[in-house]
């Protein structure tokens, strides 16, 4: 079923969503964490604690803009990869499979309208990943597995002062399951669903040695089928086959000192990610075809193929009826393996104390991509990537003055080598049309260096003026330094024709100033001021020559934001409302229309926008959410390609990548708990999306005009809480929806990727 939003609609339907439920704030339901500092956890008090400012601290009392959810409020959502949560948190896109990547777990991720649309080795994320404290550099491998997660919190807005690294659209911090010094305990999950889905997940915790030493360990395996289908060779993509397991030894020395070691892989060995022709020439965005026309011309017909109405050239026959199947044929590949090693140390002195997080990672990648859908090999592409990262941070945190200051003080180093052996197979055998200007070579073999390292000094504090009235303000010094090498050879005669190594530094100060006032326990007003940047870069995919491996400049975000925090009606009710205003520069604009592949420093921008999250409680048996993200992101100046051939497909008038107008959730929640025969739980979950831009040119062909979302859940815990049994629907109304999309006019094709379908499942949970 296909739904279409226009921006009238989609406002129309924001306000009958919230309206249908009270004013109250989204903060998810917790569960406490078992020891060690709690992230996203609750007091016996039912408050929130997160981590958002490198302490354990009521959410209500953080002047950030932050939505959290811990392990519970993940399942009772059906949550099972990371990038689900976009769906409950206002002002963020979160998709899991970018396009011309063909791999699954390579993320694009935009907060409030700020991120990176490519998954190249050579483009910084614009929103920071941290898992355990753990900076993740790479997009690829970012779409984690929901395994034993304690808590995930999103930290929406520049997080340059704390988190430093490219978090200049926010942050996503991943608590994992911690080891409990004190009870053996445990769970383990079966679930059974939709496309043979076979998931088994779970973790054993081992106190080791009674009050002092504790083992957890957690693993997965992920199976299930394609949803779509490969209508030539009878196979699939977009399916599961991922396998996981994850130890972390906890020692508590003493009351003062605790040493947490732990170790994590993953292993996937799946098929490419789904991808859909919807258009082959003369299509309104990709008119022009040389490629395509001299292809046909002189290449295709000599191949042995012939299309679907009996030419033999690639043409608009190749189009099936269906959004889930395909004529793809090229090699259906999607391999991660990804692991890592960590040890934090806390060391307690007084009302102060000292944490060293140290961390190794390793990622190889390779996945393929079957770009024109079709058995000819026209625009396929291939990468191996590899990438391993060091990183070393020091924090100070504590309390001084009669606790009415509290600060965080930290050094922070960060080194990371990576590598991207790819291919791009681009009309094979065809010549450089005379038309072009340069003569691209379209088929090349590639091999991106990149070799980053970072430092940073940073500070953070708070001070109580009066009682009630704080003033805050840190700064963060960072310095980027990034070498990048590039060879391509055409393929047609194996000539080296680009060889070039580009290096560059870049520093910058990221101030955060701010105000708050409680004039009681429930309310929180607050005003802040933050800078964030993006560390510049080179362009990695060059066709013609060196010149465009060119290098384009940092992008900085000023960040205005006032806010409201508040507890209603005996903390029944709870609304927290946030507004920003938001002046973007240098805005690395990523295009990526074959052969106009490039990033520049493109154009500046200014945005506007609230987040208004709700949630009510008003009876033990009946819970109701709500959350509205709004965002005005227009262009208030639009530079220029920085090489010879990079031309931008952009006006003032064009709207942000990847960034809806609106983004609303609504859920609700009805439990009932019987005398002696456990409690049953209906959960229902609805999410509503504005039209959204998948590239920088707005290309109309692959522009999702909105769609809405609709998942429930039914749950019976048994009597004692050990054994829980759920039934669940995902996109219950079968909504059909872009998740992302390329169109290249000189190749005459526009390709997509379709969301999930309807799914359903069975689980099956014992807690011990």
């Amino acid at each position: 079923m296909r739904v279409m939003l226009s921006g009238r609609n989609a406002r129309l339907l924001a306000g009958v969503a919230l309206a249908a439920l009270s004013p109250v704030a989204a903060k998810a339901q917790t569960e406490a964490a078992s020891a060690g500092p709690p992230a996203a956890a609750a007091t016996a008090e039912g408050d929130i604690l997160v981590t958002a400012r490198r302490q354990s601290e009521r959410l209500q009392d953080v002047p950030i803009a932050v939505t959290a959810f811990s392990a519970d409020a993940l399942t009772s959502r059906s949550v099972d990869t990371l990038d689900q949560i976009a769906k409950y948190t206002p002002n963020i896109r979160f998709d899991g499979a970018a396009a011309l990547s063909g791999g699954n777990y390579n993320a694009t991720v935009f907060i409030r309208g700020v991120g990176q649309n490519d998954f190249a080795i050579f483009s910084d994320p614009g929103v920071g990943f941290y898992v355990d404290d753990v900076y993740y550099a790479r997009s690829i491998g970012s779409v984690l597995d929901a395994v034993d997660l304690e808590s995930v919190q999103v930290l929406r807005g520049p997080q340059g002062t704390l988190f430093g690294k490219n978090t200049i659209g926010g942050a996503v911090l991943i608590t994992t399951g911690q080891p409990d010094i004190h009870a053996f305990s445990g769970k383990v999950e079966a679930i059974y669903g939709s496309y043979n889905r076979i998931d088994v997940k779970g973790y054993v915790n081992i106190p080791l040695i009674a009050d002092a030493v504790a083992l957890r360990i957690s693993g997965a395996t992920i199976n299930r089928d394609g949803y779509v289908r490969r209508l030539i060779d009878g196979g699939t993509e977009g399916n599961r086959n991922a396998d996981s397991i994850r130890a972390k030894l906890r020692i508590e020395a003493s009351s003062d000192l605790t040493i947490d070691i732990g170790g994590d892989y993953t292993r996937a060995r799946e098929n490419s990610a789904p991808s859909k022709l919807i258009a082959v020439a003369n299509a309104p965005g990709i008119t022009g075809t040389p490629f395509l026309t001299n292809y046909n011309r002189f290449i295709a017909p000599g191949l042995g193929i012939t299309a679907p109405n009996g030419l033999k050239t690639l043409n608009a026959s190749f189009i099936t009826d269906d959004p889930f199947t395909t004529y793809a044929t090229g090699r259906n590949r999607n391999d991660l393996d990804l692991w890592g090693v960590q040890g934090v140390i806390r060391y307690r002195i007084g009302n102060a104390e000292i944490k060293s997080v140290t961390a190794y990672r390793d990622l190889t990648a390779g996945f393929n991509r079957d770009g024109d859908n079709t058995p000819f090999t026209f625009r396929e592409t291939v990468n191996d990537d590899k990438q391993w990262q060091f990183s070393q941070e020091l924090q100070l945190t504590g309390k001084a003055i009669d606790d009415r200051l509290t600060y965080v003080l930290g050094g922070y180093y960060f080194k990371e080598k990576a590598s991207d052996i790819a291919r791009a197979d681009l009309a094979l055998g065809l010549q450089p049309p005379a038309a072009l200007t340069p003569p691209y070579t379209p088929a090349v073999f590639i091999k991106n260096y990149t070799d980053n390292y970072s430092y940073a000094f940073f500070g953070q504090a708070s001070f109580e003026i009066v009682p009630g009235l704080n003033i805050e303000a840190g700064g963060r010094y960072n310095l980027d330094h990034k070498v990048f090498t590039s060879i391509n050879t055409r393929q047609r005669d194996n000539v080296e024709f680009i060889n070039v190594t580009r290096a560059a530094s870049w520093s910058s100060f990221t101030p955060h100033v701010g105000v708050n006032y409680k004039p009681t326990r429930d309310v929180l007003f607050y005003a802040s001021y933050s800078k964030g940047f993006k560390q510049g870069g080179f362009n990695g995919r060059p066709l013609a020559s060196p010149d465009e491996v060119t290098a384009y400049a940092p992008e900085t975000l000023d960040s205005y934001e006032i806010g409201i925090k508040a507890e209603l009606l005996d903390h029944l009710l709870t609304a927290n409302l946030a507004g920003f205003h938001s002046i973007y520069k240098n805005i690395q604009l990523t295009v990526n229309q074959t052969p106009q592949n490039f990033v520049a420093n493109a154009a500046s921008g200014r945005i506007n926008g609230f987040e208004l999250e709700l949630v009510a409680r008003p009876v033990s048996w009946f819970s109701a959410n709500a959350s509205l993200g709004y965002l005005d992101a227009r262009y208030t100046a639009i530079g220029q390609g920085l090489g010879p051939t990079q031309v931008l497909p952009i006006t003032l008038a064009s709207k942000f990548v990847k960034t809806p107008e609106l983004t609303v959730t609504a859920g609700a929640e009805v439990s009932h708990q019987f005398a002696a025969a456990g409690k049953l739980a209906l959960r229902g979950d609805v999410t509503v999306y504005s039209e959204i831009y998948q590239d920088v040119a707005n290309t109309p062909l692959i522009t999702e005009p909105g769609y809405v979302l609709v998942n429930a859940r039914l749950s019976y815990t048994l009597p004692g809480a050990a054994i829980q049994l759920s039934a669940f629907v995902t996109n219950l109304t079968n909504s059909l929806y872009l998740a992302s999309g390329n169109a290249s006019g000189a190749f005459g094709l526009a390709e997509v990727s379709y969301g999930r379908p309807r799914e359903w499942g069975i689980s099956a949970s014992y807690r011990f």
